[in-house]
């Protein structure tokens, strides 16, 4: 698993000298760690609040699929730029912005250290209850809780946000749970769903289908598939960390991950329902925890009445969740908490406008 973390070191300087916010430098770091039975030490890190001394806003994004943390680099840098503006302008008091993504598991390759690690092997493979719950161990064991906190779902990650968020809105000072593009409902009925709903099948049935396609992009050396990459994508789309991240999307164990996501997803996203009419499921789990749902598919409707929590964020032209569940779903949330893009963002924003949602998502975080 890893995850990046984009934080405002916010050391002293001359601004007459410095200029520009576009100049102070914004750290990506990037670590892996097992999930259980770890402990990041960087104080900078520390789980817990600090109260009045905490400085910390903490902004934590849940990937859609593929869920490679990588996608949401450029993204994260020009957020955390726009937030450092908006203080400075405003005249407020110093704070420390950190943004953290979390990969799916084996969404991203596990570097050669790891591979012999008891937690998973790198071919296996994993359902979306099993991510939801490996979002909600990550979340309970390693995210600060910070002077203040704000959660984003782009997507599926959207659907894992809404399933933890009974568990984990207790334990933070949470301001806003965010679904961006939010692929919680009818996904086999969406326009993408319809048409991808037979490749990713015969994928599943034929996992050596999925291998052998893999297999030959597998021996290519990084450089020349990076090239190719390259090559394929608008200049505008081109960064080396985007090259890098679709690169790793490429290696067999992954690919197969991202099309058994995909399956799960088109089987078990589907509509939502009552609180009445849901249980409570135990998952074989450390400290026993419990996740929604039950019913295959199925989001309690309760989920969306943290009337002072949940926000979410539709596309006009998006082919996962279609605007009319944007438009019912201000039917079924206080006025303001449903915001319906104007500007023809794509559902896959990080990849031309990754600059754009850095603005919008600036409405959400007060």
């Amino acid at each position: 698993m890893s995850f990046s973390i984009e934080e405002d070191e916010r050391v002293a300087f001359d601004r007459r000298v410095r200029g520009s916010v576009n100049m102070i430098e914004i750290e990506r770091i990037q670590e892996w760690v097992e999930v259980m039975g770890t402990t990041l030490t960087p104080e900078i890190l520390v789980r817990e609040n600090q109260g009045e001394k905490d400085n910390r806003i903490v902004i934590f994004l849940i990937p859609g699929n593929p869920g490679n943390d990588g996608f949401y680099t450029d993204f994260g840098r020009r957020l955390i730029r726009n937030l450092i503006a908006r203080e400075d302008r405003l005249g407020h008091r110093r704070v420390q912005f950190l943004f953290y993504t979390i990969s799916h598991l084996n969404h991203v390759l596990l570097p050669t250290e790891l591979r012999c690690s008891e937690s998973h092997k790198v071919n296996e493979r994993f359902s979306l209850l099993e991510q939801v719950q490996h979002k909600l161990d990550f979340v309970k064991e390693y995210l600060p809780r910070g002077n203040r906190v704000y959660m984003f779902g782009h997507g599926a990650g959207a659907y894992m946000l809404l399933s933890i968020l009974p568990y984990i809105k207790d334990d933070f000072n949470l301001r806003k749970a965010v679904c961006l593009f939010p692929t919680i409902e009818k996904m086999s009925e969406s326009p993408h769903g319809i048409r991808l709903r037979k490749v990713v099948s015969t994928l599943r049935q034929n996992d050596w289908l999925a291998r052998t396609l893999t297999f030959w992009v597998d021996l290519m050396p990084e450089s020349f598939k990076r090239r190719l990459i390259s090559m394929k994508m608008a200049s505008d789309q081109t960064s080396p960390e985007l090259v890098e991240t679709i690169s790793e999307l490429l290696h067999m164990q992954v690919f197969r991950n991202i099309v058994h996501l995909c399956n799960d997803e088109l089987d078990k996203v589907c509509k939502l329902i009552p609180h009445c009419n849901v249980m409570r499921l135990k998952i074989a789990s450390c400290n026993c925890k419990y996740i929604h749902p039950v019913q295959i598919g199925s989001l309690d409707e309760s989920l969306l009445f943290h009337k002072n929590l949940v926000y979410f964020y539709y596309g006009v032209n998006d082919g996962w969740c279609p605007i009319e569940h944007g438009e019912a779903m201000s039917q079924k949330l206080t006025r303001g908490h449903v915001v319906i893009d104007k500007d023809n963002v794509e559902h896959s924003f990080v990849f031309r406008d990754a600059a754009t949602m850095a603005e919008k998502v600036l409405q959400f975080i007060v």
